[in-house]
């Protein structure tokens, strides 16, 4: 209900403003600190945590996607994106929805290694497919000129994750992963609107209460 009421404020703040950065970089990354916060404690509801990472990725791929559609079309841009979604696409569906969510490691999924392609080229497709997907947008030089800080970050927090993945649940990882969603947090504060920081604050604890408490 809180990050419903992130969105809902956001949107409000945008109208108000007509400022779509707020927007973009308020509602672009919670998806990420889902993924963390299930990976490293895995303490939510299975079914629970598929539906939240599946809400506010679809939130921040349409939010993305708006406003490059704004741009000028670039078709090497075009291409690379395409084909990193592609690569995206087949390796979800090779691999199945729950194991795309951490199914192994949230859900307790028995180990299964993958040989179909693209799993025959790379153990993270999905991962490379998504840092192809937003590294392509960079290629539009209309789109880049503005937004270049905001497709930068989502490449980043990507090679987080694989790098994550690769550590395993461990206290480095949940270290890292506190000084990077606190970082993110303190950025809160350089906002002038007090409506939109307080909002994010509130989603931010209401999500790390749920995915850190074991339901009774």
């Amino acid at each position: 209900m809180s990050c419903a009421l992130l969105v809902l404020v956001v949107l409000l703040v945008v109208y108000r403003d007509q400022d779509l950065r707020p927007g973009l970089y308020l509602l672009g990354f919670w998806h990420y600190y889902l993924y963390w916060l299930a990976f490293t404690f895995r303490a939510v509801d299975f079914d629970v945590f598929k539906r939240d990472a599946f809400a506010m990725k679809s939130v921040s791929v349409a939010t993305l996607v708006f406003v490059y559609l704004r741009a000028p079309l670039d078709l090497a841009s075009l291409v690379v994106i395409l084909g990193g979604i592609l690569l995206n696409v087949r390796a979800a569906a090779i691999l199945g929805l729950d194991r795309t969510y951490y199914g192994r490691e949230v859900a307790g999924l028995p180990p299964h290694r993958m040989t179909a392609f693209p799993y025959s080229l790379t153990a993270h497709p999905m991962i490379l497919g998504n840092v192809a997907a937003f590294g392509g947008t960079l290629l539009n030089a209309d789109f880049r000129e503005q937004w270049w800080p905001l497709t930068s970050l989502h490449v980043a927090l990507n090679i987080g994750l694989l790098l994550m993945e690769l550590a395993g649940p461990g206290r480095p990882v949940r270290i890292a992963g506190s000084l990077v969603a606190a970082a993110m947090l303190l950025a809160l504060f350089t906002l002038s609107d007090v409506l939109l920081a307080g909002a994010a604050l509130a989603c931010a604890g209401v999500l790390y209460r749920r995915y850190t408490v074991p339901p009774s």
